[in-house]
């Protein structure tokens, strides 16, 4: 596939990430890789100096209080290579840890189900350490141990979630949660 194919593919897949997150009423997306201006907000530099990007941040309203996060989305149509990014992008996350020493959040969204096998063990401890130790080098060093406590807390941070075509449909539309929007800012809706 054409790299501007799949650079369309993947910019609608923010975008409509971006909506379906929104639309929940709990999260506010700040930036996405796609806006001008964004890029600063979204980069990490791993041990080799090289810089990678998150897709989206912003803000999850929860039950705690607010918390920061940082996205990345995957609009594929089959598995692909979801399992090996997915473990880079778990290094990538714990890297973004520990350069900021936040408690951020962290969102794969995709549209496709990858490493069925193992689904339930996607946000361990476990995982986010062997990812980090299958990456080592490039986002961590040779020579740094891996914090144990802070693969668990990541873990406890991490949101796997699958959309599809379909589940957009039932999210509230664009008019309704504007007006749902109003009627809280009026004080009418609790």
């Amino acid at each position: 596939m054409a790299g501007e194919t799949l650079h369309a593919i993947g910019q609608d897949g923010v975008e409509r990430a971006k909506a379906w997150l929104e639309k929940t009423g709990r999260v506010e997306v700040n930036y996405t890789v796609y806006e001008v201006g964004a890029a600063p907000f979204l980069t990490f530099s791993g041990m080799d100096g090289a810089e990678y990007t998150f897709d989206m941040c912003g803000l999850l309203n929860l039950d705690a209080g607010k918390a920061s996060f940082y996205g990345e989305v995957k609009k594929y149509t089959g598995v692909g290579a979801q399992a090996a990014e997915y473990s880079e992008y778990l290094a990538k996350c714990y890297r973004a840890t520990c350069l900021h020493k936040r408690p951020y959040h962290f969102m794969w969204i995709t549209w496709h189900p990858f490493s069925q096998g193992k689904w339930g063990q996607l946000c361990t401890a476990a995982e986010v350490r062997e990812a980090v130790l299958t990456h080592k080098s490039a986002y961590c060093g040779d020579d740094i141990d891996i914090d144990a406590d802070l693969c668990e807390a990541l873990a406890d941070r991490l949101w796997l979630i699958v959309l599809s075509d379909r589940q957009e449909g039932l999210s509230m539309s664009n008019e309704m949660l504007g007006e749902l929007r109003a009627a809280v800012v009026r004080g009418v809706a609790p």
